[in-house]
């Protein structure tokens, strides 16, 4: 049996671990936007943008589960869906046509 607070620990540390891992691709996308020289920098600077907002958005879901509030998330996990969606598909493109 386990206390009803671990779940919403666990899923706060997730929503965290996100939030890195879209900052260090916004990163990672401004450094190739930067040094790469890409035919289009507009494309993976969008891409970063659009991973610094899921950034921002997964440490507010994470810091708001820490404070007990335990709504159900829909529209951030759709919000969430559609921002890593946009950002592999610009990256993507992104890769293309930098050969």
């Amino acid at each position: 049996m386990t206390v009803p607070t671990l779940a919403a620990e666990r899923t706060a540390l997730a929503w965290r671990r996100t939030a890195l891992a879209a900052a260090a691709c916004a990163l990672l996308l401004v450094n190739a936007a930067i040094t790469e020289g890409a035919p289009a920098p507009a494309l993976p600077l969008a891409a970063a943008a659009s991973a610094l907002l899921l950034t921002c958005l997964a440490w507010y879901r994470g810091r708001a589960l820490d404070r007990g509030y335990t709504a159900t998330g829909e529209r951030v996990v759709a919000i969430t869906t559609l921002t890593v969606a946009a950002v592999a598909v610009l990256a993507a493109i992104s890769s293309i046509l930098a050969r």
